[in-house]
Parts: structure tokens; C-alpha cells; sequence
């Protein structure tokens, strides 16, 4: 079997002619001979690709990069446990990022030479060997990870091996090849607008609410325009596509598509039209959500112009045994999956991400079977492209009612998504317009269960509000370089947050790529968030979230060993003196610990990572309520 890129042995037919420059070019590099010396040259190999660390600058990173990922038929040794002189093993190489500027065809030449999916080649790595790598990066991944799609997609699960493996990957990776030699990159458009997709009524009246708040509350002069599949145009004088004109959108019919009549969700087309839209910069958004401001500001946050893509968490993780992650030769990432509601991206650098999420979309009878739905898919593309992303600068937060459930319970409807300094953006409103009934002006929100700005550490008598004055007038900034010059392993911090920066977090924060004080005490304690489902039938479908202690078991056991040491160092000290317990001078009970961490995060108090933040004290939220309803807003979509 033959990907195109890496034959799986000498008689394997040529690569395809899109890549067949690059490998006459190639053809010409000195072979390692079949020697003793061959082992000594392969460890040389990877020492190299440590130092590089895939950061090469200059005028021959084309070059350099094909040459280190050349497909060959010699058959490639791997072991799950080996490792080279560097420390790494080839999982953890093929695992890292490359620079921005990268061309798609080294992207696609690192992925065909990554580990899980070169095939039945001698020494490839095997699902179960996979897995057991994966639980090294991911043995936090457990409680969050969705137990529900492991469940209904066992047999899929189960089912693959090297060779069927293979086969997906070098699918996509074909039809990636195929459109890059017919040039379909360069088409990435030019300026910036906003794109949603909307086909029946219900999802058009929403999309409306949105252009009401743009337009009219805040006078957004971005373009938008709204996609739908061929056969849910609306008609020529529906009221909704009338005023959707006068409010400066347009219409548009997603050219060669078709709707599964089948599904209730047709997650394809966002995708299709981020890549059909004429713009080279693009917000997508979900027809259910709602920015909380003129969204135009965040083409010019840090992150974004460091990396041209900003995407945002959502509650779950990957499990370590999905093979996607074979799939993608990458080691499983503890981190969040991707939230799809709204997505910011460059074309111009992602547009073979892009064109990799409508592939595996339009075939999402298979690729759903890794993916609860759309949302990761796009997570997916970006780590099998070596690339990375921005993220928010605070985790997502749960929005719910003003008041308690009956039951006395927390109940979240709203998805809230921050900007890049966090402070709410998107109001992404999934659960609450599923409600039948009970939601109205004044019990839609009104609180949000989220994590504090990390910003100071718990003991720190200086409070969060004032260091984030601070740091606002100080955020590291590259303005001079939008493509920041590859420096991937440049210490950022606040303000400027990535993907990396966040995952495979230890209990000091440290990631894959360095980060700041305040980002690595964000890394270290947001692994114990825990989202979690209540009511339903007779009432409302609610989310909460729990805190639980990330830490792993010794290190718990640790913290709870100095703390009782503390604990009876003081209680001897005010035996010593005289005093007993209830004394006056006993100074009430020693205190405890609570296992305090260098970061300053008090792992003995748990419940206290969290925090409730009322609307009625955020600038941006206290109005919004009552700006959306005054607009004609029904939750469900149903009310025009």
C-alpha cells in the first residue's frame, strides 16, 4: 500500500508528480549505508532534530525539512520505549511544532514519516504501543475525556490496525497533495469578514440577533456573510433575508454541497464556508452565539498575529486510547479539544488546515467516530499539519441562570468564551435555546462559574484587578513581525497565550513550550476542572463544573506528609509553651497547609479555584441582557 508520500516498500510505486521535484532534488544526498556505522548515524539524526527542534529560519527551510522527513524504503526501527541520546523518542519528535511559515508540502512530508500510520513497515509501532505512550502525556485525561464516544465507537476503535491506519492518513494526505499542485493555496482571498452558516428559519431568526447586536448596538462595519446548502435557500421574499440585507449580510449558496436530509446537524458546512468565503481573514460564527462587542479588535491581538489562528477550549479531552491519535503520528496532547462556536483564522497561513477539516468533515460518517461532532475536527487538521494555535486568556466559563435550580444546583446553559486578556467575548448560548419554556428577560443569565486570572498567586496581597491594569500597558508584544520569526520557544506570557504553553501541563505548569509565571500557574491548576451534566426530563438540561486535585497520588501523598509534619511542629511548639487546646492563647487550631505549591496555589483548597462572577459587575455583561431582549430575542430561534 502506498500514501504517495511513503512507500511502504522498494517496489512501491513513485510519489505523485506534485512531489516529484523535491524528490529529484533530493535523489542526489549521499545514502547512509547498511552498516554499524548506520546506527550511529541515526542517533546523530535525532541529537539534530533536538537542537533544530524544528525552529530552522532562512531561505532553505524547504530544503532542510524535506530532507530530514525524505520517504524511504528502508525499513524505519521504532520502539515505543526507546528513546535516542536526546531524550526524545521519535513520537516526541514527530510531535513537535513547525514554524509558521512552513509549506504545506514539508507539513505533509513530517506527518507520512510520523509514527502510527507509516504501515506494515518492520518496527512501525502498533496501536496497543500507541497507547501506551499516549498514557505517559495523558494520565490526567481520564475524567474529562468523553466516555460516551469511546462507548459508541468501540467497534471502530477495535478494528484498526497498522495497514487500515495507513490507509486514512494517506488519504488525506493525497487529496492535500493533489490540491496543493493544482494551486488551490494561493486561494485565500483578501480583507476580513465574518461568516456564519444558517439554513431553516430557526437558525436564520438567531443569526439576526447577531446582526441586530453588531449593527446596531455595536456598530460593526465588518462585512458578513451567511452560508447555506443548495436545497435551504430561503425564498426570495422571506422577512428574515430581507432584514438580513438591510444589516449588511449576504447570502450566500455553498457551491457543490449537498445536505444529509438524515442528520440533524450538518457540521460540513462550516468548514466549507470559511473556505469558499472571500476573505482571507475570517470569525466564524455559531448562529447561537453572540459577542459581547464589536469582535473586529481581535485580528490585532497578540496571538493571533503570532500565530494567525485562534481557537477556543471547550469542556472534554481526548482520550488517550483514540487512535486518532495514530492517525495524526502525534502523542496524545492533555489539553482541552476545541470549542467550534467561533474560530479566527488567517487563510493565507491555514488554508491547507482548512481544506484538511472539509475533507474530513464532508467524510464525517468515519472521522465522527474520533470526534464528537465538528469541534475537534479542526484540532485534528492543525496537529497532523504541525501547527499550533492561539488560545483565550482565560478557560471557558459556564454561564448560567441568576438563581439555583429547585434542586439548589448550579445551572449552566451558556457556553462563555473570553478574548485573548480575559475578559468575556462570546456569549454561545447551545443549552439555553434548547429550553422549552421558563427562560425569559431576567432569568436567561446572570453569573458565571469560571477560574480567576491567574495573574497573582493566592498569598499575594496584591489583587488580581490591579496586576491586570499592569499588565495590559505591558504585553509582550511583536508587532514589528507579525510571523514573529519562528521563535517557538520564546518565553510568553499573559496576553499572548498558546496551545503549548497549556498542554501536558505539570503540577508547575511547565508544558511543551516555556510560559510566564502567571500562564504556568493557569497550566498547572486548570487540569482539575471537571464539566458535568444534570436534570433533563422535568427540568432543565444543565452544566456545572467541579475542582478536583490534578496532582497524581504521590504527589498528594506528599503535600498531605509535610502538612501534618507542620501541623504537629505547631501543635509542639504551643504544648511546649504551656497552652492546650482551647486556651486562650492557643491561637484557635494550627493551620493547615494545604500542600501550597512554588506557584502559590493552595492545593488544600479547592473549591476556591473557582469563582462566581456576578453580570451585574462586568462592564461588558450587566447590559447585555437587556440590549439582546430589547432586539426582538427568543432563545429557541421560534419567535419571529
Amino acid at each position: 500500500m502506498s500514501n504517495g508520500l511513503l512507500p511502504s516498500s522498494s517496489s512501491s510505486p513513485s510519489p505523485p508528480s506534485a512531489l516529484r521535484s523535491l524528490d529529484t532534488i533530493l535523489s542526489n544526498l549521499p545514502r547512509t549505508a547498511r552498516s554499524t556505522r548506520r546506527t550511529v548515524s541515526l542517533v546523530i539524526l535525532f541529537v539534530f532534530l533536538s537542537v533544530l527542534g524544528f525552529g530552522m529560519r532562512g531561505t532553505n527551510l524547504t530544503e532542510v525539512h524535506s530532507t530530514l522527513f525524505r520517504p524511504s524504503s528502508s525499513p524505519i526501527v521504532i520502539s515505543p520505549v526507546s528513546s535516542s541520546s536526546s531524550g526524545q523518542s521519535e513520537l516526541d519528535i514527530a510531535s513537535r511544532p513547525l514554524p509558521l511559515k512552513t509549506p504545506t508540502r514539508d507539513r505533509l512530508i513530517a506527518w507520512a514519516n510520523a509514527p502510527g500510520g507509516r504501515g506494515e513497515i518492520p518496527g512501525e509501532i502498533e496501536l496497543g504501543g500507541m497507547y501506551l505512550e499516549n498514557l505517559v502525556s495523558c494520565s490526567n485525561v481520564w475524567p474529562s475525556h468523553s466516555l460516551e464516544l469511546e462507548k459508541n465507537n468501540q467497534h471502530l476503535w477495535r478494528s484498526l490496525n497498522r495497514s487500515t491506519l495507513h490507509h486514512h492518513r494517506t488519504r488525506l494526505i493525497d487529496n492535500l497533495v493533489d490540491l496543493e499542485s493544482r494551486g488551490v493555496m494561493e486561494r485565500y482571498g483578501k480583507g476580513r469578514g465574518i461568516v456564519l452558516t444558517a439554513g431553516n428559519s430557526d437558525t436564520l431568526q438567531r443569526v439576526l440577533y447577531t446582526l441586530r447586536m453588531l449593527r446596531k448596538t455595536y456598530h460593526s462595519t465588518l462585512p458578513v456573510q451567511i452560508y447555506h446548502f443548495p436545497s435551504e435557500k430561503p425564498p426570495a421574499d422571506s422577512e428574515l433575508v430581507k432584514e438580513a440585507r438591510e444589516l449588511g449580510a449576504e447570502l450566500v449558496e455553498a457551491a457543490g454541497t449537498t445536505k444529509d436530509p438524515g442528520r440533524r446537524k450538518n457540521y460540513h458546512l462550516k468548514a466549507i464556508a470559511i473556505v469558499q468565503c472571500p476573505w482571507r481573514e475570517v470569525l466564524y460564527l455559531d448562529s447561537d452565539n453572540i459577542p459581547t462587542r464589536d469582535p473586529e479588535y481581535m485580528f490585532e491581538a497578540e496571538p493571533y498575529k503570532r500565530l494567525r489562528a485562534m481557537f477556543w477550549p471547550d469542556y472534554w479531552k481526548s482520550a488517550a486510547s483514540n487512535p486518532i491519535w495514530a492517525i495524526l503520528g502525534v502523542r496524545c496532547r492533555d489539553e482541552w479539544e476545541m470549542e467550534a462556536g467561533q474560530i479566527l483564522i488567517d487563510k493565507k497561513y491555514h488554508l491547507d488546515a482548512m481544506l484538511l477539516s472539509q475533507d474530513m468533515l464532508t467524510d464525517w460518517a468515519f472521522w465522527f467516530g474520533f470526534s464528537d461532532g465538528d469541534k475537534d475536527i479542526f484540532r485534528f487538521a492543525f496537529l497532523a499539519l504541525r501547527k499550533r494555535w492561539a488560545v483565550p486568556g482565560r478557560y471557558l466559563g459556564v454561564g448560567g441562570l441568576p438563581s439555583a435550580t429547585a434542586s439548589g444546583s448550579f445551572c449552566g446553559l451558556t457556553m462563555m468564551q473570553y478574548d485573548h486578556l480575559g475578559a468575556p467575548l462570546f456569549v454561545h448560548y447551545n443549552l439555553l435555546k434548547q429550553v422549552g419554556g421558563g427562560i425569559y428577560r431576567g432569568f436567561s443569565w446572570g453569573r458565571t462559574k469560571q477560574f480567576p486570572l491567574f495573574l497573582a498567586a493566592k498569598h499575594d496581597p496584591q489583587p488580581n484587578s490591579t496586576i491586570f491594569e499592569e499588565r495590559m500597558k505591558a504585553i509582550a508584544q511583536d508587532a514589528e513581525d507579525p510571523d514573529f520569526k519562528d521563535e517557538l520557544e520564546k518565553v510568553r506570557g499573559y496576553g499572548d497565550t498558546d496551545c503549548d504553553m497549556l498542554a501536558d501541563a505539570d503540577d508547575l505548569g511547565r508544558a511543551r513550550a516555556p510560559a510566564s509565571e502567571e500562564i504556568r500557574r493557569r497550566a498547572a491548576t486548570e487540569r482539575g476542572s471537571r464539566a458535568f451534566f444534570h436534570g433533563g426530563w422535568s427540568s432543565a438540561f444543565c452544566v456545572d463544573a467541579r475542582y478536583d486535585d490534578p496532582r497524581p497520588d504521590s504527589a498528594r501523598l506528599a503535600d498531605d506528609v509535610a502538612r501534618d509534619a507542620e501541623h504537629a511542629r505547631l501543635v509542639k511548639v504551643w504544648t511546649d509553651k504551656g497552652y492546650k487546646p482551647g486556651d486562650e492563647g492557643w491561637e484557635h487550631d494550627p493551620p493547615n497547609m494545604g500542600g501550597e505549591s512554588p506557584l502559590g496555589i493552595k492545593w488544600g483548597e479547592l473549591e476556591t479555584n473557582f469563582e462566581i462572577a456576578q453580570w451585574g459587575d462586568d462592564p461588558l455583561l450587566r447590559d447585555f441582557e437587556n440590549q439582546i431582549y430589547d432586539l426582538g430575542f427568543v432563545p429557541s430561534g421560534q419567535g419571529f
